[in-house]
């Protein structure tokens, strides 16, 4: 079993799974919009979205045990919609774990092997080195019903993994275990991935277990793919409302774009006169949403601004402790009803801002992303 150190992340890798206009539906049902999705050689992809949003339907169908009523699925350029689930080198981990209760640690990490017909030898050698990797090397003899549920997910990824598949395909593996194993888990899940380096497709509705863990994100609802990126850029720059509002908490402001000056669109909202530019694909009078994440929003000094920075004025209506940071509903000046949320170190401000008191806060263009309506 190979692990290899962790590669350059920015290292160009090849393609191991394709899908082109892989569709699905049931009856008049389109469960799943056609998808053109690469998944490359060795990250580990998390398709994030909502209950009914189609992320089980495509790791269903790359896995073998849902057929799509459209496109293509490609292994390494070749088309494997035909292909049967045993045939494919893809192993899957459940939710339930799926474990053989009378079976110990040791022999359910070991059947993929059996059943392929392995030499005993290479079956006790791979068992001794999967137990390691997963840190239950002292639970080999131990049963399922005497382990705790983040141990018995360990075992089910042993045996995913022993047979050393192109992919490991988890479906919402962490769902069932409670909240503080639930970060252990995800933290051991990331580090086993890179110390294997095998292509791992995780399937979550957790936005910080996404966040926290992938190479990068598809972002779904109602079967549609509405974003493919990192943690960062989909956090950061989203593509839509749905986005912006479904991965994290954003600031959403409704704006206008009232002229153009070449590819900038010059936008007005209760934030004052912004000016965007790689926006010319808009109309004067198109109405767009503003978006910005609470830490974009920087309060500002006596000095003022910095330069290229842009602010607004406001009052203090609401402030919640979250530990070391604090957040500020500010309502904006002149915009009756309309507020910001701004985070701020809590050192910053404690002691120092209070309901009703007036602020300015700054923020640069760039932090701003603008969506279509």
């Amino acid at each position: 079993m190979s692990t290899v150190p962790d590669p350059q992340q920015n290292q160009a890798r090849a393609r191991v799974i394709e899908m082109v206009g892989v569709g699905k539906r049931y009856g008049n049902v389109e469960v799943l919009k056609p998808v053109d999705l690469s998944i490359e050689d060795g990250e580990f992809l998390t398709i994030l979205g909502p209950s009914g949003s189609g992320k089980t339907t495509i790791i269903r169908m790359i896995g073998g045990f849902t057929r799509p009523t459209s496109g293509r699925i490609l292994l390494d350029g070749r088309d494997i919609v035909d292909q049967p689930i045993f045939d494919r080198p893809f192993n899957t981990v459940f939710q339930d774990y799926a474990l053989f209760p009378h079976m110990s640690v040791a022999k359910n990490i070991a059947y993929g092997l059996m059943v392929r017909g392995r030499p005993k030898a290479e079956i006790s050698r791979k068992v001794a080195e999967a137990l390691a990797v997963v840190d239950l090397s002292d639970k080999a003899a131990r049963y399922p019903a005497d382990l705790s549920g983040g141990q018995r997910q360990r075992v089910a990824l042993a045996r995913a993994i022993i047979c050393e598949p192109r992919v490991v395909l988890l479906d919402e593996p962490l769902a069932a275990l409670d909240a503080e194993l639930r970060r252990s888990m995800r933290d051991f899940l990331k580090d086993l991935q890179r110390r294997i380096r095998t292509t791992f497709i995780f399937i979550t509705h957790d936005q910080d277990e996404a966040i926290s863990i992938s190479d990068r994100i598809v972002v779904m609802d109602h079967g549609r793919v509405e974003q493919v990126g990192t943690p960062e850029e989909i956090y950061y720059h989203p593509k839509s409302v749905f986005v912006a509002k479904f991965f994290g908490e954003s600031n959403l402001l409704a704006g206008g774009v009232t002229a153009l000056a070449g590819t900038d669109a010059v936008i007005e909202s209760a934030l004052g006169t912004l000016t965007k530019p790689g926006h010319a694909g808009l109309n004067a009078g198109t109405a767009v949403t503003l978006a910005a994440r609470p830490e974009s929003f920087r309060l500002v000094a006596g000095d003022g601004p910095r330069a290229g920075e842009c602010d607004v004025s406001g009052t203090v209506e609401a402030i919640t402790f979250l530990g070391a940071t604090s957040q500020l509903v500010v309502g904006i000046a002149g915009a009756p009803g309309e507020t910001i949320k701004v985070r701020a170190a809590t050192k910053e401000i404690s002691g120092k801002l209070a309901v009703g008191d007036s602020l300015t806060v700054a923020w640069t263009p760039a932090d701003i992303s603008v969506l279509a309506g």
